[in-house]
């Protein structure tokens, strides 16, 4: 009997999937620059795996809370508690 995966992408076929009209990676969206308090919306791109947050926290709302290396905490939201985020600026969107 094969016994079933439990990998960190697991179930995220299409979740993780690039369309078409995706744009590639830009540098610039690579290199965006937040400040502490911001609010943003975790977007995951999906053909950049590093810096990457569980694929259960895509489309959420978080803040800003910290900076380590190139990389920021976020502090979102999960059910009744926060869980604090290490995610890389090019899975970060500003909220306007």
């Amino acid at each position: 009997m094969v016994r079933k995966t439990a990998g960190y992408h697991r179930k995220t076929r299409h979740k993780l999937r690039r369309w078409r009209r995706t744009p590639p990676a830009t540098v610039s969206r690579m290199i965006q620059i937040f400040n502490v308090g911001d609010r943003v919306v975790i977007d995951i791109h999906p053909s950049v795996q590093r810096g990457r947050p569980h694929p259960r926290f895509n489309g959420l709302i978080g803040v800003v809370v910290g900076k380590q290396g190139l990389a920021y905490y976020v502090r979102v939201r999960d059910g009744k508690s926060y869980k604090t985020l290490l995610v890389l600026p090019i899975h970060l969107k500003k909220v306007a």
